[in-house]
């Protein structure tokens, strides 16, 4: 005959909350009875605020045309980087160093090349590794061609 301690209570956990942490959650608020608490429905104004409305979607539209011309902003400055020294395969890296949020959109959708250009050549002169008038600071190999005998 097993000796039970005193308190203990011959029924299994309903929950793996109740087993583990020995925690019982009720579905009635107020601990009593089997009706489980009414799921309250939330409010919602059918009509909404037009102007909040409004003014959420104007807010959205902001951000997607700031983004479309950063996007404009980033990819002509990737064109004015090359056409200026920078490596074709290095460019659309060196235009994400550059700061470009200053530069302005014009009311037909074309950024400011001339400000984009002054920004890129900024760029170039405080980054001279990215373009491809920069050598080695090391200083580059000779080079040799091979004469028709074999010999350099």
């Amino acid at each position: 005959m097993t000796r039970r301690k005193k308190g203990k209570r011959d029924r299994k956990p309903e929950s793996v909350l109740e087993s583990v942490f020995g925690v019982r959650l009720d579905a009635n608020p107020s601990g009593g009875g089997d009706q489980p608490a009414p799921n309250p429905q939330p409010e919602v104004d059918p009509a909404g605020d037009p102007a909040a409305v409004e003014e959420q979607a104007n807010d959205i539209a902001e951000k997607r045309e700031r983004a479309a011309h950063l996007a404009v902003v980033r990819v002509v400055a990737t064109d004015v980087a090359t056409a200026q020294g920078v490596k074709p395969q290095r460019a659309h890296s060196f235009v994400k160093l550059l700061d470009l949020s200053g530069v302005g959109v014009h009311s037909d959708g074309e950024p400011d090349t001339t400000e984009i250009a002054r920004i890129v050549r900024a760029g170039a002169e405080e980054y001279p590794e990215l373009t491809a008038a920069a050598g080695s600071r090391y200083g580059s190999a000779p080079s040799y061609t091979r004469t028709p005998g074999g010999r350099y």
